[in-house]
């Protein structure tokens, strides 16, 4: 497995934002979002490969899980997807004793083994803020099965109140549930969380939508491994 880094910090987003657990960072990505806080996973030009990404068996990797006493994880990117039968496998040793979350783009439809090894589902959609092409962000198959999974949360990045035409227009156009909707904060360090994240908690309570923290960027900014 081609591994970014493992450890142990809070969830900092989403419902259970707060929450001890253990993180698993896959490397490698198939989109480039301009304000990714991850771009060491993925961004070749700027990042050296050799340094970045540990490739580990997966004995290697659950070996490394298990020597954590949290058994919340959280497995993140990069894209896990694009590594999904090796996580499959993965989780066929950790799973029950693991709570599992997955965080995803959601342009990579899980597959059957995987899907049902995993406790919730944390699709971030990108739109056009990311920069990302907009037919490379929408993947109406992957919305179709994420909006019928009743595990599943939806987190969309907000960097401005015009984001919120796009993102009504996608819950609309996908019939997803407003409740399982979460608006989140685009920022990287703590004084950009002081400065936007009350505007956008704002437009969460005005659309009748979610809202997501980023506890992480609160406490530790852009630091890695936290």
């Amino acid at each position: 497995m081609k591994i970014s880094e493992i450890f142990e910090s809070i969830q900092g987003e989403g419902n259970n934002a707060g929450k001890p657990a253990v993180f698993l960072r896959i490397a490698e990505c198939n989109l480039k979002c301009v304000w990714c806080d991850t771009k060491y996973t993925w961004d070749w030009k700027n990042y050296d490969y050799s340094k970045e990404v540990n490739e580990m068996s997966i004995k290697e990797v659950r070996q490394s899980l298990e020597q954590f006493r949290v058994r919340h994880l959280v497995i993140t990117g990069g894209e896990p997807l694009m590594q999904q039968d090796d996580l499959a496998e993965l989780l066929t040793f950790l799973k029950p004793k693991f709570y599992v979350e997955v965080e995803t783009n959601g342009t990579i439809l899980p597959n059957n083994t995987l899907s049902v090894l995993v406790d919730q589902w944390n699709v971030s959609p990108k739109t056009k803020n990311s920069g990302n092409p907009l037919e490379m962000c929408e993947d109406n198959e992957c919305y179709t099965f994420f909006s019928k999974k009743k595990n599943c949360y939806f987190k969309y990045v907000v960097e401005s109140e015009d984001d919120l035409i796009e993102i009504n227009q996608l819950i609309s156009k996908h019939n997803l549930e407003k409740k399982r909707v979460l608006l989140m904060t685009q920022a990287m360090t703590k004084e950009e969380i002081l400065a936007k994240e009350k505007n956008v908690f704002t437009l969460s309570k005005k659309n009748s939508l979610g809202f997501s923290p980023r506890l992480h960027v609160m406490k530790w900014g852009s630091q890695r491994g936290k």
